[in-house]
């Protein structure tokens, strides 16, 4: 929830399964093909994003998958608005599932799976190893991969890894920037507590920093 509070332990029971039902893990498999295919529009996470704060609540994780997976398609044109609705009435029907054998398009979709897009060289920086910065507080409009929880926290930058697009606009179309590696103290984070204190480590663009 973007480390918004009330919504209860992020660890819960059953959190360490992948899915719980066979529909899941396809709609996981859909989201995948359709970045893969270009045949959606737009990323599924800001979109997502876009729900209404009762229909997100309410949903379950791969219920906001699929209705993402949905506004992608609708959004790019490759469905039509009620195509989805139709389909539904006609299986209920007792159409048959229509299937589609393409070797082609599998072993082009399990190969960009296992694609590695590493981080740009990193040869300008505003900051270096060592120094101390500070997660801008700010009310973001749209999306964004800073969390919530670490605004306004000093950190340390322990490491550059590289550049990237960030990821706010587009998204992932925005300027490239450098990326750090921000070590921040649990108490800084989360506050005092009786168990001993341990580190976060973020990575988190150039933006999202100032000096502290």
């Amino acid at each position: 929830m973007g480390g918004m509070h009330g919504f209860g332990p992020v660890v819960v029971p059953g959190c360490e399964h992948v899915c719980e039902e066979p529909w899941e893990a396809r709609t996981f498999a859909m989201s995948t093909i359709v970045g893969i295919e270009g045949i959606g529009h737009g990323g599924g996470r800001p979109i997502r994003e876009e729900m209404s704060p009762e229909h997100y609540l309410r949903a379950s994780y791969y219920e906001r998958w699929l209705w993402s997976t949905e506004q992608r398609l609708l959004r790019k044109g490759t469905i039509a608005p009620g195509e989805v609705d139709d389909w539904v009435d006609r299986l209920l029907a007792g159409e048959p599932v229509p299937r589609r054998i393409d070797p082609a398009q599998a072993a082009r979709d399990r190969a960009a799976t296992s694609e590695v897009s590493p981080l740009g060289e990193a040869r300008e920086t505003r900051f270096a190893l060592g120094d101390r910065v500070r997660v801008r507080r700010w009310r973001h409009a749209g999306h964004t991969r800073c969390p919530r929880y670490i605004r306004g926290v000093e950190g340390e930058v322990t490491a550059v890894r590289g550049t990237a697009r960030l990821p706010d606009i587009g998204p992932y179309q925005g300027p490239v920037e450098p990326v750090y590696s921000v070590s921040f103290r649990s108490g800084d984070v989360f506050g005092p507590s009786d168990e001993p204190g341990w580190t976060l480590w973020l990575d988190l663009t150039e933006t999202y920093l100032e000096a502290a």
